[in-house]
């Protein structure tokens, strides 16, 4: 298990003391005009004074076609580019930022009403934050924003934390999920020993406040089609039917506690699929039937939100739109995710196929014309070699630095692969 601490320097600014002017926290919601979206603007009412540079503020959107949203700011920055903001394509410019960072275009996809939160980071000397948002010659104004202390010019740092393979076990508590487990028939799934050696390895990645933390895959050992111990926790595995709802039982077993451990010590998890997510190779004929069950339980607990849409705004079209994706944890930092498995019933391959391929040409194309100054891209399998063969089946990306793979990240400037 590697781990390691990304300290990336970006041009994003910190600042301290931000107060509400007037004591006016958020705009008064207008009714939308015919033929337009646009229904309110607010700021995020604080529970709590506002302390660092970061504040939000809500663009609500009434159901109607795509439109595009325009936001103006002084004294400020827009952190990131809203999830609910369509992603621009290879062929098309949509959401972007433009080069001194004080305005949002954003276009919303058509449909129902949508919620868009816009992060601001304030500037560096004290004064006035104003914004305003605009569709189609229709603008509404946000009250304005005091800063009233400034801090000096420090570079924000992003702190990422990658660690691959952890933990490539199946470690949960069988008590807790839709199984069938019995003592006298196996063993818990885990123990205080287990517990307090993950929670020693998690407690001091906290102590380290990371942004973000990077599982480039075998989150768990995922070998659930099968039973060599007979121990029935699962279900009965007799027809394909009865093993897809094991695979489902040991996804709701051991997901969410993988996640829950995260997310008690504050830790904001993104993983990429590896083989075990898969059923661990070889993918045999019959497991390669259970490659979509496998994938699917790994986007419903990872890449999906709880009514099914997707967590990620950008990410590609066909089978892997639910295992790749990718995001900005910062304007000038992008982050993809791929998913290097190409499973079908007639074969598998490690390979991207042509619709992740595209998109993620896409994504870095976007990036590199956007002046983003760090690309990370993380995937399970290895690219270039050697690859370690003890405990590994040694998979690896064909063709290595020849593989199109690999020039596609020289092309586009990919700083660090992790794997």
């Amino acid at each position: 298990m590697h781990s390691r601490i990304l300290r990336l320097t970006s041009a994003l600014v910190a600042a301290a003391g931000v107060t509400w002017a007037s004591g006016a926290l958020s705009s008064t919601p207008v009714a939308a005009v015919e033929g337009h979206r646009l229904s309110s603007v607010a700021w995020r009412e604080p529970t709590t004074p506002v302390s660092g540079g970061l504040v939000s503020f809500d663009v609500v959107l009434d159901a109607g076609p795509e439109s595009t949203i325009v936001a103006r700011l002084t004294g400020a920055v827009v952190d990131t580019i809203p999830d609910g903001c369509e992603p621009s394509s290879v062929v098309r410019a949509r959401s972007r930022l433009e080069d001194d960072g004080a305005t949002l275009i954003c276009e919303p996809p058509g449909g129902g009403p949508t919620d868009l939160r816009v992060d601001v980071r304030t500037g560096t000397t004290p004064g006035p934050i104003t914004a305003s948002v605009e569709e189609a010659g229709q603008s509404q104004e946000l009250p304005e924003l005091t800063v009233a202390t400034g801090r000096t010019d420090t570079p924000r740092t992003l702190r990422l934390i990658s660690s691959p393979d952890f933990l490539n076990a199946d470690v949960a508590d069988l008590r807790r999920g839709p199984n069938a487990w019995r003592p006298r028939r196996s063993s818990n799934g885990t123990s205080p020993a287990y517990e307090g050696a993950i929670g020693a390895v998690l407690d001091d990645w906290a102590r380290q406040a990371p942004d973000a933390v990077l599982v480039a895959g075998d989150l768990v050992n995922g070998r659930w089609d099968r039973d060599d111990h007979h121990t029935g926790t699962f279900g009965p595995l007799r027809t394909r039917r009865e093993r897809a709802r094991a695979v489902h039982r040991a996804a709701a077993t051991y997901y969410p506690q993988y996640l829950e451990r995260f997310r008690e010590r504050g830790l904001a998890l993104y993983p990429a699929i590896g083989d075990h997510e898969y059923g661990d190779n070889p993918w045999r004929a019959e497991k390669r039937r259970l490659a979509p069950v496998f994938a699917r339980e790994f986007a419903r607990h990872f890449t999906r939100a709880p009514g099914g849409q997707p967590r990620f705004a950008d990410h590609p079209g066909g089978r892997h739109a639910g295992t790749a994706y990718a995001w900005r944890p910062a304007p000038d930092v992008q982050v993809v995710s791929i998913d290097p498995f190409d499973i079908t019933r007639g074969r598998s391959r490690i390979r991207l196929d042509e619709p992740q391929r595209r998109w993620l040409v896409g994504v870095l194309r976007r990036a590199q014309a956007d002046g983003v100054r760090w690309t990370i891209v993380q995937g399970h399998v290895p690219v270039l070699e050697p690859v370690r063969a003890r405990g590994s089946s040694e998979l690896h990306y064909p063709g290595g630095p020849q593989s199109e793979l690999w020039r596609i990240f020289e092309r586009y400037g990919v700083d660090l692969y992790l794997c």
